[in-house]
């Protein structure tokens, strides 16, 4: 029998060629298409009671949801009531949401004073239902370094880091680890890019008291948006890398066998132009599916009011004469050897 993977990958390549130099991709079937075509970055996705809730950058947070994995999807408003007292004016980034304890928690990344225009900190808000109302917690941050024009925060990264840039902490994720412990990982933004880990409470609403965070990992380069999952093989962390403006910008894959110690992790490349035909396949969060496997929802930049993947090597920042948008992306999960592995892209009913 033909090897039916080794064909699937032999059409990714070559149509990862023509978009390299014919402008917005063909309509070459093994091109995936978005599950929501509309501007969607940095999407986080839970599953909650009647279907899907999905959460983006923007301003209070705005979302979709869905019955079914594949849609039809809805848009729907900000779900954050309002930003907290230390914040100030400007949108809010890369949200994460996690059910705990009986709430629904909201960790996200707003601006504060202190660090230049786009310094931000993170807090958490709650809410009994998936779509909100969420309502920020507490007078201060839950992670914010102590040099911003904040209270202090839980989690105040000290002693700093002289080698680090000044300019916040961005990207929460929440993560459960087997023993039932609460964690909370993010980045510290700019470069060098630095991902940090910080035990929270068993109610995910706090920084555990006496509790210190952690660098995992560090790179020269831009590494964002981590999402934490275990494996039988050991803690695999997906996150972003490059250029968010750029189709060059990728998800990569890393695994551990200890959660706080990444000094021996393997990794690779997951998802990129070459192997999906896509622009820019980042921001991607993961939702646990009925059979216990996964699905990875994610963005990708798509062109000119159509389903087709932006291409070539121009940035894709919403320019009004390119007409750029950051669609919602999903893909059936599988592993080989502890390894993640695109199974099936889902598409819009």
């Amino acid at each position: 029998m033909p090897n039916r993977g080794a064909a699937r990958l032999l059409v990714l390549l070559l149509a990862a060629t023509v978009l390299s130099i014919a402008g917005p991709a063909s309509a070459d079937e093994w091109v995936p298409r978005p599950v929501l075509n509309v501007d969607f970055p940095d999407p986080a996705v839970v599953a909650a009671p009647g279907g899907l809730v999905a959460y983006a950058t923007g301003d209070l947070v705005p979302h979709a949801w869905s019955r079914q994995p594949d849609g039809p999807w809805r848009r729907g408003p900000g779900l954050l009531t309002h930003k907290p007292s230390w914040s100030r004016e400007g949108g809010v980034w890369a949200v994460d949401v996690a059910r705990v304890r009986g709430q629904w928690l909201l960790y996200y990344a707003t601006p504060v004073k202190g660090m230049g225009e786009h310094g931000r900190c993170i807090g958490v808000a709650r809410s009994r239902a998936a779509r909100g109302p969420f309502r920020p917690v507490g007078s201060a941050p839950l992670v914010c370094p102590s040099y911003a024009g904040t209270p202090t925060a839980q989690d105040p990264l000290l002693p700093r880091d002289p080698t680090l840039p000044r300019a916040g902490v961005i990207d929460p994720s929440y993560f459960r680890d087997a023993d039932g412990s609460s964690y909370l990982l993010y980045k510290t933004d700019r470069i060098p890019s630095t991902v940090r880990v910080v035990a929270l409470t068993r109610d995910g609403q706090s920084v555990q008291t006496g509790a210190t965070s952690v660098e995992l990992l560090r790179a020269e380069g831009v590494l964002e948006n981590p999402v934490l999952t275990l494996r039988p093989e050991g803690y695999v962390l997906l996150a972003s890398e490059g250029d968010w403006t750029r189709c060059g910008y990728r998800t990569t894959w890393r695994r551990s066998t200890a959660l706080l110690d990444w000094t021996a992790a393997v990794g690779g490349v997951f998802l990129d132009t070459t192997t999906t035909g896509l622009c820019g396949p980042g921001g991607a969060d993961l939702v646990e599916r009925k059979d216990g496997e996964l699905t990875a929802y994610l963005h990708g930049w798509t062109c000119r009011d159509t389903v087709l993947p932006c291409a070539g090597t121009g940035k894709w920042d919403h320019k009004p004469g390119q007409r750029g948008r950051r669609a919602l992306y999903a893909a059936e999960l599988g592993w080989l050897d502890g390894v993640p592995q695109v199974t099936r892209w889902l598409r819009a009913r």
